[in-house]
C-alpha cells in the first residue's frame, strides 16, 4: 500500500514513540506530514517503556520534588565521561518537564513520578505502561486527515537535491514494489540499531549471552540511509542492559519480561556465581541495570542462587528491596512458586532444582559453590559484607533446600547513537554542518546523551527523550 499523494510537507520514518510524537507535533503546526512503518503495527519500543523523564513537571511540583538542572547536568556528564554532548542534554533537561506537561495535557497518564533504584527522581510511570500513551498519541492523529500513517512501507534511500533533502525512495513491504515521494524535510525516527546483529557485535564485545528484548524492528535503518547522504558516523556501542535476564537458547527473551522468577533471580538478587560457583560482585549492583549486565558479562556464565526460604519468603511475605528496573514491580511475587514448578515440568535449561547445595554443585559443574555458599552464609551471620560491600539488610542466608540455579545473561533494551545532530535535532555531516532538511531523533540520536552507558543514573531518558527530540525536530520546520 502506498501513500495517497507523492508530496509532503514532511516524512517520519518510524512510527515507534518519537515518530508518534513528532507526528503530533507536526499535527499542531498543521504541517501535511506522512509518516512510514515497515512493520504491521504501531507504537514500536514504545509500547513496553515504563516511563519518560522529566524535571520540573506538574507531577514533580505536586509531589514538591525539587531538582537542581545545572548539578543534574553534572552529574550526567560526569557519568558519561563527558562523552555526551553537553549542549544538547542541557536542551533536554531544561525542557523535559514541559514534554512531560505536554504528554499530560494530551491525555497521556502518570501514575507516579520517582526514583529507579540510586537515581534521580526524574522517572515518570506511564499508567497502562507505554502502550496506552502510545494509544493516546494515535488517538489525536485520528482526529483529521493532516497526518497519513502506512504500514509495511520502508524507506529505501534518501535523495537530495543541490545539497538538500528532496524525498525519498519507499518500498512496499508486500510486493517489492517502489516509489518516490517528494519531501524537504524527513525525520528519522527508527529506533537505533540493537536489532541488527551485524552493527551490534561490530561496534560492542558482543557474546552469545546477550539477547535483545526489542521488537524486532531496530535494525539501523535510519543511520545507514543518513550515511549514505553523507551523514556522520557519531557514537555508537552504547546498549541500553536491561541486567540480568532468564538465558534461554530456545525462546525469545521478551518471553521472560514478566516473569516473576526473573523478578526473584535478578532484581532481588540474593548470591550471583560464576561458571566456577564463585560470587564475583556485589549483587545490589542491579540498582543500575547497565551495570549489573556489565558485571555479568564479566563472567563466563552466571547463575543466580535462590533456596526454599527465600522464594517463601518473595512469594508469601514481600520483597526484600524495591525493584527499581523491571517492568514487574508487584508487592510480592505471589506466581514464582506456580512459575517454579512450571517451568521445572517443562525441563527447561536455565533452572535447576537440587535438595542440596553439594546436588546442585553437581549438576551443574560448579566445584566452588559449597564453599561460596558456606562464606556467603557467615558473612550474613555477621551482618557484614567483607568482600563486595553488599548493604546489611539485603544479606539473606541461603541455607534450606531445595536449592534452585536460574542461568542468567543480559537483556539489550536498545543500542543509542550513529547518528550526530544539533540542537535542533538536524542530522550533521563529518564537518559538523546540518544536512539541510533530515533530522533525527529518538534512538537514533540519543547517542548524544551518553558516554559507553546508557544513563540508568537518569531513568525514563529514553522514552522522555524520544517525546522531546521528536517535538523539538517539528519545531524548526515551516
Amino acid at each position: 500500500m502506498f501513500p495517497k499523494d507523492n508530496e509532503y510537507d514532511l516524512v517520519i520514518v518510524g512510527a515507534g514513540l518519537s515518530g508518534l510524537c513528532a507526528a503530533v507535533a507536526a499535527q499542531e503546526k498543521n504541517l501535511h506530514t506522512l509518516v512510514i512503518e515497515k512493520g504491521r503495527s504501531l507504537g514500536g519500543d514504545g509500547n513496553y517503556v515504563e516511563g519518560a523523564m522529566g524535571v520540573d513537571s506538574y507531577l514533580q511540583k505536586q509531589e514538591n520534588i525539587n531538582i537542581d538542572p545545572v548539578e543534574l547536568l553534572q552529574d550526567e556528564l560526569q557519568y558519561s565521561h563527558y562523552e555526551a554532548s553537553a549542549p544538547h542534554l542541557k536542551k533536554y533537561i531544561d525542557d523535559s518537564g514541559n514534554t512531560i506537561d505536554w504528554l499530560h495535557q494530551l491525555g497521556v497518564k502518570f501514575a507516579k513520578v520517582g526514583k529507579q533504584g540510586k537515581s534521580w527522581p526524574t522517572i515518570h510511570t506511564f499508567e497502562g505502561g507505554g502502550h496506552a500513551a502510545i494509544k493516546v498519541l494515535l488517538s489525536h492523529l485520528q482526529e483529521n486527515n493532516l497526518v497519513e500513517i502506512v504500514i509495511s512501507l520502508s524507506a529505501q534511500k534518501l535523495l537530495k537535491n543541490n545539497g538538500h533533502i528532496s524525498g525519498l525512495i519507499v518500498m512496499d513491504e508486500a510486493t517489492g514494489e517502489e516509489r518516490e515521494i517528494k519531501a524537504n524535510n524527513i525525520i528519522l525516527a527508527t529506533g537505533g540499531y540493537v536489532d541488527n546483529p551485524d552493527l551490534v557485535k561490530k561496534h560492542i564485545n558482543f557474546t552469545s549471552r546477550l539477547m535483545s528484548v526489542s521488537d524486532g524492528k531496530s535494525t539501523g535503518d535510519g543511520m545507514q540511509l543518513a550515511w549514505q547522504v553523507e551523514a556522520d558516523q557519531y557514537r555508537m556501542g552504547a546498549i541500553q542492559y536491561g541486567g540480568g535476564a532468564i538465558y534461554d537458547k530456545t525462546r525469545p527473551p521478551f518471553v521472560y519480561m514478566t516473569s516473576q522468577l526473573a523478578v526473584a533471580a535478578t532484581q532481588e538478587a540474593i548470591l550471583w556465581v560464576n561458571e566456577r560457583g564463585e560470587r564475583f560482585v556485589n549483587e545490589d549492583v542491579n540498582d543500575n541495570m547497565c551495570h549489573a549486565g556489565d558485571a555479568i558479562l564479566t563472567q563466563a556464565r552466571v547463575f543466580s542462587i535462590l533456596d526454599q526460604s527465600t522464594i517463601d519468603h518473595l512469594a508469601n511475605i514481600g520483597l526484600y528491596k524495591e525493584i527499581g528496573n523491571s517492568p514487574v514491580s508487584p508487592d510480592k511475587l505471589d506466581n514464582l512458586k506456580d512459575e517454579i514448578s512450571g517451568y521445572l515440568k517443562q525441563h527447561v535449561k536455565f533452572l535447576t532444582q537440587a535438595d542440596s547445595v553439594d546436588e546442585l554443585a553437581t549438576k551443574l559443574n560448579l566445584p566452588e559453590l559449597k564453599d561460596t555458599i558456606e562464606h556467603y552464609n557467615d558473612l550474613v551471620q555477621k551482618g557484614q559484607d567483607t568482600d563486595f560491600g553488599k548493604a546489611k539488610e539485603y544479606l539473606t542466608p541461603l541455607e534450606q533446600g531445595p536449592y534452585y540455579a536460574v542461568e542468567l545473561g543480559v537483556g539489550m533494551a536498545c543500542a543509542l547513537g550513529g547518528l550526530k545532530v544539533d540542537n535542533q535535532n538536524q542530522v550533521l555531516n563529518s564537518h559538523g554542518y546540518p544536512v539541510p532538511g533530515l533530522f533525527a531523533i529518538g534512538n537514533d540520536a540519543a547517542g548524544m546523551l551518553v558516554g559507553d552507558t546508557y544513563a540508568v543514573t537518569l531513568p525514563g531518558s529514553t522514552a522522555g527523550y524520544a517525546a522531546f527530540s521528536g517535538r523539538n525536530a517539528v519545531k524548526s520546520i515551516n
